[in-house]
């Protein structure tokens, strides 16, 4: 039965142009590689390469064969890895809680660095916030949580102030506050106002979550904008994914009368003081508290 060294000898030659060629990039002998793939030959009752030539070309079969072989080394490959983590104690899933209200730039970057460094790891992202996302935390349902800053945090929480998130008012194209030079606050209160319903349960926002007299209220951040490009109200959002919106045309970013500067709110990273992490998790802890 053939092996994964025979298998990889296989694939080196044909990469590699030649036996010599594939020895050097294996770092063993010539003898050893052709012995290897003359055994897979053997093995699989399948020539693999014409060698009537200077230098041996694969054959029809061993063209197709050629492709099936790199999809079962880099199986084995990802077989290895994962028992390697195991052994290491790299954490087979992490659950991060986010409220609606943090874009999801926030974290984006960490999850690509943690993708590189722990392929093989499963992230499940859910949205949740305020006293839910804590008790998640708490009984360790959810590992990392990030929220708006809106008051102390419990004492079995750790937290770090990751991110600052700039807030504008945002309206459609076909909006009439989109060709005004400042919006002013009678005319946002007589307009529909969307309002994302986090923003009434934390302290930190809610005193400027309403405005209007006619409100419209959705789950999540991103279903509010959709209000908005659908021309159902104006609303505020985080600038990130305001401006995102506003490159592709969607949304227009409006200054309010009431805006004398710019408006921040800090972005918490919160976890559970006394719960054990794997590798994987405090790879994250350590790349969104780096700043």
């Amino acid at each position: 039965m053939f092996n994964l060294e025979q298998l990889a000898a296989f694939v080196a030659a044909v990469e590699s142009g030649s036996f010599s060629a594939a020895a050097r990039r294996l770092g063993k002998s010539q003898s050893s590689v052709s012995i290897g793939v003359n055994n897979l030959e053997l093995d699989l009752g399948v020539t693999l390469f014409d060698r009537s030539t200077k230098y041996p070309t694969l054959t029809v079969q061993g063209e197709r064969l050629y492709e099936q072989t790199k999809v079962v080394l880099r199986q084995a490959d990802r077989l290895q890895s994962y028992a390697k983590g195991v052994i290491n104690g790299v954490e087979d899933t992490i659950k991060i809680g986010i409220d609606p209200l943090v874009p999801f730039s926030v974290i984006d970057t960490a999850l690509e660095k943690v993708a590189q460094v722990y392929p093989y790891i499963q992230v499940q992202i859910v949205k949740l916030f305020g006293d839910e996302l804590n008790n998640a935390i708490l009984d360790e349902s959810v590992q990392l949580g990030l929220h708006l800053s809106a008051q102390a945090v419990p004492v079995n929480l750790e937290f770090a102030v990751i991110a600052n998130i700039e807030w504008v008012c945002i309206c459609s194209p076909d909006s009439e506050f989109a060709d005004k030079e400042t919006v002013y606050n009678e005319d946002l209160i007589n307009f529909r106002q969307i309002v994302c319903s986090s923003m009434l349960e934390n302290n930190a926002v809610k005193s400027i979550a309403l405005l209007s007299q006619e409100v419209w209220q959705a789950e999540d951040q991103d279903d509010v904008i959709r209000l908005v490009e659908q021309g159902l109200g104006w609303a505020y959002a985080p600038k990130s994914m305001a401006l995102e919106k506003e490159a592709t045309g969607s949304l227009i970013v409006f200054s309010p009368e009431f805006k004398c500067e710019e408006l921040y709110y800090s972005c918490d990273l919160i976890w559970k003081a006394s719960a054990h992490y794997g590798p994987a998790l405090q790879f994250i802890l350590q790349q969104l508290t780096a700043k």
